[in-house]
Parts: C-alpha cells; structure tokens; sequence
C-alpha cells in the first residue's frame, strides 16, 4: 500500500440525537476542509435543523454511517476524519493543521487520533509526550482513516455489524499489516463526555460475527488488544512480533 503525503481531508460529523452540536461541528470545520453532517435515527425540531444535515439515514448506526461517509469520499479526499457530534474541540484550525503536519512528517502514519480527555481505553489520554506514540488501536469518536483502509473495511456488511463493536481494532490490524503506525497524538486533546457509547451483548455478539469472516491474524491482533496491558506501545511492539507468524512476510 503506497503513502501518500498530500493529505486532502474529508469530515464526517456522525449524530444521534446531539442535533445542535452536530451543527456546531459542521459549521466549524467546513470552514477549513469538506466537511458533512450524517444522522442516524434523530428526531429534528424542524425543516431548518434537519436541512443542515447531508444525510439521515434510519437503522443504520454506527458502521451504516461509516458506509454512508465511505460513499461520499471523492477522487481527491485521502483521509476521513470521523468525528461524533459529542466530541469538543478547543481549536478547529489547530485539530486541521495538525492531521496534515502529522501525515507530511510521517507517512508511515496509518490511523491518527488526537488524546482524549475521556475514553475507557487508557491510552488515549494525553501521557505528556506532546508528540504522537504508537498504539494498537485509536478509539472510534474521532480518528483519521488512510481511504486505502476504507476500501478494505468498507462496505462494512451491516446485515453481520451494524452497531459498530471491532472497526477500530480491525483498521489498527491494516496498519500491522500494511506497516503504517497507528497513533494517538499527545500534541492536542479532544473532549469526550464520559458514559457516552454503550457496551452491550449484542454488538458483542455482532463484533464477533464480524471477525469470524475476517483472517485468522486479523482476528488473533483482535483477541490480544482486546487485553489492557497490550493497547499502549509494549503492546504495539508486542503484536508487531506476534503478526509474523501470521501475516505474510512481505507485509
């Protein structure tokens, strides 16, 4: 897979139910770069709030959002920056600046992520390195994807997934792969409002359908990162070591 160090960006801005920050979103980013607003199953207050949005899909949750911004990517657009409308960003222009100085320097950058000042995976918070380090995997509310990576994963079969549990395990098992490096970026923080997102038996049940029809090394790097002590930078040297016995050796 060839890098690419002209980043062109597109953002998706994905929504349930957080109808007047999504709108915030948009018109922030879509000052910088392409930007659309994409809903699933919201209710709107009236024509003029739902006209702001590109899309509004019913049922499809988050990997039927994922498609939906995959099928608007143009020739041009490199990357996607997904973001979900309760994310807050201090610095638009910053957040924008810093995705395409991080690709320019290191093309060997696969999925970005800036820290956050919430999730339930530790390593996404800021550690104070004021850089990027290497991870297994970025959290999924708000990351930069190669569109390489989305020809792959996309389109995510929803009649298996829809609810979204494993697509950011499985994009940092393509960066493993295909040698890009997978990075949180300590150099800026996103907010994210703890108790957000959900954990429940089904998108457990439907994570698992999922995997059982990829390759046995995308779902060995699924079964170990899923660990705690293997999601920072031992556990990026870790499944770096272990993927040799399992994918090809030119990869």
């Amino acid at each position: 897979m060839s890098h690419n160090n002209e980043i062109n960006l597109l953002v998706a801005v994905t929504n349930h139910m957080h109808n007047k920050e999504a709108i915030t979103l948009k018109k922030a980013f879509e000052q910088y770069v392409d930007t659309i607003l994409i809903d699933n199953d919201s209710t709107f207050a009236n024509d003029e709030e739902k006209g702001f949005f590109d899309y509004t899909l019913k049922g499809a949750y988050y990997n039927g959002q994922i498609n939906q911004a995959y099928e608007h990517l143009k020739d041009h657009h490199t990357h996607l920056l997904i973001i979900n409308s309760d994310i807050t960003v201090d610095d638009f222009e910053q957040l924008i600046e810093r995705i395409k100085n991080v690709y320019a320097r290191h093309p060997e950058v696969g999925v970005y992520a800036p820290s956050a000042h919430y999730s339930p995976h530790n390593h996404m918070a800021d550690l104070g390195t004021k850089d990027i380090r290497k991870v297994t995997f970025t959290d999924g509310f708000c990351y930069v994807i190669p569109k390489g990576f989305l020809d792959i994963l996309c389109p995510i079969d929803l009649s298996i997934n829809r609810i979204g549990h494993g697509v950011e395990i499985f994009l940092g098992f393509l960066g493993m792969k295909y040698k890009r490096w997978t990075v949180v970026d300590d150099f800026l923080m996103v907010h994210h409002p703890s108790g957000s997102g959900y954990s429940s038996k089904e998108a457990r049940k439907q994570r698992d359908d999922w995997y059982a029809t990829k390759s046995r090394a995308a779902q060995v790097f699924h079964y170990w990162v899923s660990k705690d002590i293997l999601k920072n930078r031992f556990g990026y040297v870790f499944m770096k070591f272990l993927m040799r016995f399992y994918l090809p050796s030119d990869n």
